[in-house]
């Protein structure tokens, strides 16, 4: 088959969540099929991350869109209904090319990457590939919940905004064939909203070659959070957890280290460290910092969709303790494997309870491992993708 993928970033480097699925989508499709990335760069130094994907046979063709010409589609969006988010992502550019491309060339599936990318369905709507989109998410029901939690009454009421404006813009996911996000909870949410009639689950996957245990030997009472730490739902949770939890299981065993680990910490973030909270910034290598640790943490109080980082420490075998709403969407057998805490005193008495129960980490090492590899390694969810999609190209 052949792909034409449409997405707001350059998917390179693959840390971030929307950059790490979509990365490893490709790398996969294009070991057998046609695959054509179209996305946005910002700057030469964007241009330069093209070498590695076509490292991977990816072949990617990039619009310019300037932050200035962002910032301006975002006052422009004030005076209509159009969601901020996608409003950021605006270019006739874009629209062009799309044309142009579709006019020059047969895909079979056009994979709309994003919430941000459904507006491009509109220049190739008489196009005969099968159109899917990706939300990954269900965004509402992220700021939904971020609007319960927020105290600042200026960030809430933009949120609230925003959500309006989502709200209204997810129906565009009738437009397309198919509509794919990554949980039952976020199916359910846009489901019971009447957002679409034909909504699929597209996991997040593990790269288990990637995330394999080795002999490093983690450092007792060793705590990390990971996360893209401008990200507010992750910077609201290391807050969280350094002022309510940690002082909690300092109290308990006062030499824990605290590590947030994740780039661009913000300056309230950065602001945290001290003799027991270190503030690393980005790292090279995530999968070290997880096996140095001996508890991995997901205080979440607000978000949607599935975590990577904790089905990374599961398939490295390193305990998880997180909030219910963390784990939420994901498979049943894989909540087995966390440990649930949803307040302080709870989260920070799972923590010491795996600091004096080292076997945990030898049985998890096992389960985990086995259990991810079944149910989320990416060459089995690429497959079922892959699988469906034959199967609505011919029937179309």
């Amino acid at each position: 088959m052949k792909f034409l993928i449409v997405t707001p970033r350059i998917p390179y480097p693959p840390f971030r969540g929307d950059k790490l699925k979509i990365f490893n989508i490709v790398k996969i499709l294009s070991k057998k099929h046609d695959v054509k990335i179209i996305t946005f760069h910002r700057s030469k130094k964007d241009l330069d991350l093209l070498s590695e994907l076509k490292k991977n046979n990816i072949k990617i063709e990039t619009v310019y869109l300037s932050l200035f010409r962002s910032v301006i589609n975002l006052v422009k969006a004030l005076f209509s209904s159009l969601p901020f988010q996608v409003a950021f992502y605006q270019s006739s550019d874009m629209s062009s090319r799309l044309v142009k491309l579709t006019e020059t060339e047969k895909f079979d599936v056009v994979y709309f990457h994003l919430i941000r990318s459904a507006q491009y369905l509109a220049p190739i709507k008489e196009s005969e590939s099968l159109k899917v989109i990706d939300f990954t998410d269900a965004v509402s029901l992220y700021l939904r919940r971020s609007a319960e939690i927020l105290r600042n009454p200026f960030m809430k009421i933009m949120i609230k905004n925003e959500l309006a404006r989502i709200e209204k813009y997810e129906r565009i996911a009738q437009n397309f064939d198919s509509l794919f996000v990554c949980s039952e909870i976020d199916r359910k949410a846009l489901s019971d909203r009447g957002v679409s009639n034909n909504i699929r689950i597209l996991n997040n996957g593990i790269d288990v070659e990637l995330f394999t245990p080795d002999d490093t030997v983690y450092q007792k009472h060793r705590i990390v959070f990971t996360g893209n730490m401008p990200y507010f739902a992750n910077y609201d949770a290391v807050l969280h957890f350094a002022k309510e939890i940690f002082p909690l299981v300092l109290q308990k065993e006062p030499d824990t280290k605290f590590f947030i680990v994740g780039q661009n910490p913000p300056p309230r973030i950065r602001n945290l460290q001290s003799e027991n909270v270190i503030v690393t910034g980005f790292v090279p290598d995530i999968k070290k910092e997880y096996l140095l640790s001996e508890v991995n943490i997901a205080p979440i109080r607000f978000g949607a969709g599935t975590l990577n980082k904790i089905l990374e420490s599961i398939a490295l075998g390193v305990p998880v303790v997180a909030t219910s709403l963390s784990a939420g969407g994901m498979q049943e057998e894989l909540k087995k494997l966390i440990f649930i805490a949803d307040t302080p005193a709870e989260f920070a008495e799972k923590i010491i309870y795996i600091f004096r129960n080292p076997k945990i980490r030898e049985k998890l090492k096992v389960e985990g491992r086995e259990t991810i590899g079944r149910l989320l390694a990416w060459e089995r969810i690429v497959e079922e993708f892959e699988s469906y999609l034959k199967e609505k190209v011919i029937s179309e």
